[in-house]
């Protein structure tokens, strides 16, 4: 199990899907409610609100449960639609699937679904910006110990 600090960037009510954003302090790892069609890093387990500062946990969990968007049926493939909740993703113009119904739920319910995602195609590119200094390249290529220690903090910070 992993944790990390998370600073909310909008309202996000129980049991909606989630997914990381772009920062927009340096330094600061910034979530968000998931848009529809886009595969989700985590699931909110309570509501949360803009700006709040908030641990999130990777547990590593196959199975996840949020809020049904519309009436879903037990062993359907699932995907994400508006406002972070999951609905069926059959069809031409589904979702990206992301996992399946494990029982039925109406609209507003909380259904249970095994995660199953899967790679793909390519992503969206990153914010271009200036590379910066490269800054002390250490004695002997080695780092600084406050390079070492800088690198270590993000690994913890970002290992999920």
């Amino acid at each position: 199990m992993t944790n990390f600090k998370a600073v909310v960037v909008e309202d996000i009510h129980a049991n909606r899907l989630v997914v990381l954003t772009v920062k927009e302090k340096e330094n600061e790892i910034n979530i968000r409610l998931a848009q529809e069609g886009e595969v989700p890093d985590f699931l909110a387990t309570r509501a949360i609100k803009e700006g709040e500062t908030v641990y999130v946990t990777i547990k590593k969990r196959e199975t996840w449960k949020g809020e049904a968007g519309e009436d879903i049926q037990a062993g359907v493939s699932v995907g994400t639609g508006e406002d972070g909740k999951i609905v069926e993703a059959l069809g031409e113009d589904a979702p990206a699937i992301i996992g399946y119904s494990i029982n039925a739920a109406n609209a507003g319910e909380v259904v249970s679904y095994v995660r199953n995602v899967k790679g793909g195609g390519e992503g969206v590119p990153g914010p271009q910006g200036s590379k910066g200094d490269k800054g002390d390249k250490g004695t002997d290529g080695f780092p600084t110990e406050e390079q070492w220690n800088e690198l270590v903090e993000r690994i913890e910070t970002l290992g999920g």
